[in-house]
């Protein structure tokens, strides 16, 4: 007569299928060595086209276009973005964010958002200020909305560095 088994509980069913199943792959994936796993998983977010798949200029063309669109709701790593490319023209029509007051003055009060958090606000403090480098090489007629932009700019970079992050206010406006 033979002897029948009684079923095993639930939880030990699945604890042989998942012993069976993982049998020989630590081996396989490099298990217990961080660097190579970090780099497989590179290669993963590489092929499946995630953020760090794009080069810098889509990076900057995709946060202003966020800005654009989202104003004073955009995110960090799009604002990020948004504040190196103010004075790039990035449209088809070549087309600087500088040129337009209205949305530097909404895109440097987004970034005042961030004066608590001091990584925040100095990666876009960076960014601003080589946008403000940017625009500084190239001449604008005395006047112009960009001219007046870059010099709100830069008024906000100086303020920025003169003033610990909790004294932060918003910037000045150019007209009433």
């Amino acid at each position: 007569m033979a002897a029948t088994q009684e079923p095993r509980p639930p939880l030990e069913q699945l604890e042989a299928l998942l012993t069976q199943a993982m049998a020989g792959r630590p081996r396989q994936l490099n298990w217990g060595q961080p660097q190579l796993m970090s780099q497989s998983l590179e290669r993963v977010r590489d092929a499946l086209g995630g953020r760090r798949a794009m080069d810098k200029g889509q990076r900057i063309a995709r946060g202003l276009m966020a800005f654009r669109i989202q104003g004073s709701n955009t995110d960090f790593v799009h604002l990020k973005y948004a504040c190196q490319g103010l004075a790039l023209p990035m449209d088809w029509e070549s087309r600087q964010l500088l040129a337009d007051e209205a949305q530097v003055q909404r895109l440097l009060q987004r970034v005042l958002d961030f004066r608590h958090d001091r990584r925040r606000f100095a990666a876009c403090y960076q960014g601003l200020l080589a946008s403000f480098q940017r625009a500084m090489e190239t001449e604008f007629p005395a006047g112009s909305a960009i001219a007046r932009n870059r010099e709100l700019l830069r008024q906000f970079l100086q303020q920025a560095q003169d003033e610990p992050p909790a004294a932060r206010h918003p910037p000045p406006r150019t007209h009433p």
